[in-house]
């Protein structure tokens, strides 16, 4: 805990840190929503005339435009898988608690401040949903941090984006004396006056003395109102972050059920818990975050109880983050300083010098002389008063001259000249297109006029206008990153906020809302032990952020296609043109539409495109289904052409299958004929070698035959010659 001695050295740490930027931004500040003038640049000039002709407003409208236009969605994903249901109900407790007013204003507050200087923030804090007596439900809101450059000083060693790093914020709230003494008798039930004894003591005699203040914020040296007395007491808000040891203590209860409780929560339920029959089971040792609110002026801590220092101690708030959200512009770090800036700062140059070319003229038309003729003394002697005033304040409808001069002489007719008006220097002339030319350069304020036309189609005026729109990526990005630290904050606040039994009303993002019941009890019939339905605590999420456009832009698109599908696919496939149509009414908004949507969604339902959402949904469709009524014409003639296709469909198969067979069969021929060639081939090969055969054995049974014969002959004669002794 802080005493009010080191609350207001951390303070002047935070405050004499980036004082230049600060300075910078505020006069960018004044630049760009009061004057352009009432600075050191312009403020000696000698002309008459001082017009504003500010092209630098258009640009900012343009990105402020896109960052409207192209909201940051959020997505809860729980840490464990099992918690899905946590992860549900927290995205739409964000989106309902986001759509509040004052959360509107406060993104718009602090958009348009990054805008134009470099920095906005915002503040996320909760109070009591009601007043009634025994209900204790808080509720998450948000607030603006109005000219956070000046009032919102951060600890000097965080460097994130987010300063999701930073111990310390304080935020500066400047109060009259008489707000200054009601803020003291709502935080401290007392006089914000000093006492009469306190009075005494100090030697004040003055009834209304003020108490000391904090630093006062930056101002700009153009600040139009610096030194008008008022009394001002600034009272500073400080957050203060600080890791603490704890523990976990788990309980049981007679019926054998655990809890876990915190040992900082169970200071005043100890002695009650241990007579319901609790028995502590288990301790663990932990080490969490602890965020202090302190509320404090310059001379005292307004709120918390008294510690026993003497001083308030303080409140110990909801979560464990710094709830202050800032978002930037342009940011970098040189030489380790934090510097930031908006669209105001590059294009003060050219918006002043387009602003003293444009009086210049203005000033320089209006005093040059008109021209006026040239005459003689003795041509208009005696006539003088005709000729005193000139143009429309001229009341003669006609001037009079002298003909002849004292010595009767002619006198020449009419002027004899006439004096040229002044002619404005070319190079101002030049020069004016070249400024506005400039600003345009920095700032970008939107779609240029040389392109504008008006026969563009609608896909090049997209194409055109995403081209150009890349002006604001840089705020879109850094709002990303401001919205998904919100979303942080606000889940460790709404684990500790949502933490017992009740009705909340939870946010779609089609801004439809439901009513759910959070912690509800019920007993698990497989445990035979009581969870908590829907339940927020003990649980870690991630955040994811992303950029698109807004929910009704992206209907709209989407309305669009289902009507181009239903058209192109009326004549091909009518049941599905006809789910596609009523697709498209149950998007549709407008006055007595809700019968008509309500009509359709409940087809969609019956038809299976649509799944039940509500008890009555899924009753409808029970009797539905029991009751099997008949199809009506047209479901009946979607069947026959779903029929007649299948039918189509099966034809074909049976004509390619048919064709498949015959081809097979000629590929079985083909190879029946090649074997019956080749085999028929082979036949006539042993038919020719057993012709040859035969032949041989012809002739060799015809040799025998032959020497048989020979033989025959010569046996007599062998048998009657002798051999010589």
């Amino acid at each position: 805990m802080l005493t009010l001695t080191k609350l207001k050295e951390l303070h002047d740490k935070a405050y004499c840190h980036g004082q230049t930027t600060r300075l910078r931004a505020a006069d960018d500040m004044m630049f760009y929503h009061i004057t352009q003038w009432d600075d050191s640049t312009l403020g000696e000039s000698s002309l008459q005339y001082r017009g504003q002709f500010d092209v630098l407003r258009k640009a900012g409208r343009q990105i402020m435009a896109d960052l409207r236009a192209n909201p940051v969605q959020v997505n809860f994903v729980p840490k464990s898988e099992s918690r899905d249901d946590g992860a549900d109900i927290l995205d739409g407790l964000y989106l309902t608690d986001d759509r509040a007013n004052t959360s509107l204003e406060a993104y718009d507050n602090a958009t348009g401040e990054a805008v134009v200087c470099g920095v906005g923030a915002w503040e996320l804090y909760t109070r009591y949903a009601t007043n009634r007596a025994g209900d204790n439900r808080q509720i998450i809101e948000r607030r603006p941090i109005y000219e956070a450059n000046n009032n919102c000083f951060w600890d000097p060693n965080a460097k994130r984006l987010d300063k999701s790093d930073a111990k310390y914020v304080s935020i500066l709230n400047a109060y009259s004396p008489g707000g200054y003494d009601e803020l003291v008798e709502e935080l401290c039930r007392e006089s914000g006056k000093p006492s009469k004894k306190k009075r005494e003591d100090k030697e004040c005699e003055d009834e209304d003395e003020t108490p000391s203040s904090f630093a006062s914020p930056e101002q700009s040296y153009t600040f139009p109102w610096m030194g008008s007395g008022n009394e001002i007491i600034y009272v500073v808000c400080f957050y203060h972050r600080r890791r603490i040891k704890d523990k976990v203590i788990t309980l049981t209860d007679p019926l054998g059920q655990t809890v876990m409780y915190r040992e900082s929560d169970l200071v005043d339920l100890m002695d009650e818990l241990i007579d319901d029959g609790y028995v502590i089971e288990s301790e663990r040792g932990i080490e969490r975050w602890e965020v202090r609110k302190y509320i404090a002026s310059g001379e005292q801590i307004l709120n918390g109880k008294m510690g026993k220092n003497g001083e308030r101690e303080g409140e110990v708030i909801a979560g464990e983050n710094i709830p202050v959200i800032p978002t930037y512009g342009e940011r970098a770090f040189i030489e380790g300083e934090e510097h930031y800036e908006g669209i105001t700062r590059l294009a003060k140059d050219p918006q002043r010098l387009r602003n003293f070319q444009l009086s210049y003229l203005a000033d320089f038309v209006s005093r040059s002389p008109q021209p006026f003729p040239l005459f003689y003394p003795e041509q208009i002697e005696g006539f003088e008063f005709m000729y005193q005033r000139s143009g429309a304040e001229n009341m003669y409808p006609y001037g009079l001259m002298n003909r002849l001069d004292a010595q009767g002489g002619q006198l020449p007719l009419g002027p004899v000249g006439v004096m040229p008006s002044p002619v404005a220097p070319q190079a101002l002339m030049a020069s004016i297109e070249i400024s506005r030319q400039a600003v345009e350069d920095v700032a970008n304020p939107g779609l240029p006029q040389d392109i504008a036309d008006p026969d563009l189609s609608g896909k090049a005026v997209n194409a055109l206008t995403n081209r150009l729109d890349q002006q604001s990526i840089v705020y879109q990005q850094n709002l990303k990153h401001a919205k998904r630290r919100d979303a942080e904050v606000y889940a460790s606040m709404a684990v500790e906020v949502y933490d017992a039994p009740r009705e909340v009303t939870l946010t779609s993002p089609d801004g439809t809302t439901k009513k759910v019941k959070i912690m509800e009890a019920v007993l698990d019939r497989e445990t035979g032990q009581l969870v908590a339905l829907n339940d927020l605590t003990n649980t870690e999420y991630d955040v994811y952020a992303d950029i698109g456009p807004s929910y009704s832009s992206k209907k709209e698109q989407t309305i669009d296609q289902l009507s181009q599908m239903a058209t192109s696919l009326a004549q091909i496939d009518p049941m599905m043109a006809k789910m596609l149509t009523l697709q498209t009414l149950t998007l549709i908004n407008g006055v007595d539409m809700e019968p008509v949507r309500k009509y359709a969604r409940k087809q969609l339902i019956l038809a299976g495109i649509f799944e039940p959402e509500t008890e009555e949904e899924e009753a409808m469709l029970q009797e539905a289904q029991s009751q099997q009524p008949p199809p009506d014409a047209n479901m009946v003639l979607a069947q026959a052409e779903m029929e007649k296709a299948k039918a189509a469909q099966m034809n074909a198969q049976r004509e390619a299958m048919k064709d498949q067979a015959s081809a097979q069969n000629n590929a079985a021929k083909t190879q029946i004929d090649a074997f019956r060639a080749q085999t028929d081939r082979a036949a006539v090969q042993v038919d020719a070698q057993i012709a040859g055969a035969d032949i041989q054995f012809k002739q060799a049974r015809t040799a025998g035959q032959m020497m048989e014969n020979v033989q025959r002959m010569v046996s007599p004669y062998r048998a009657t010659v002798q051999p010589r002794q």
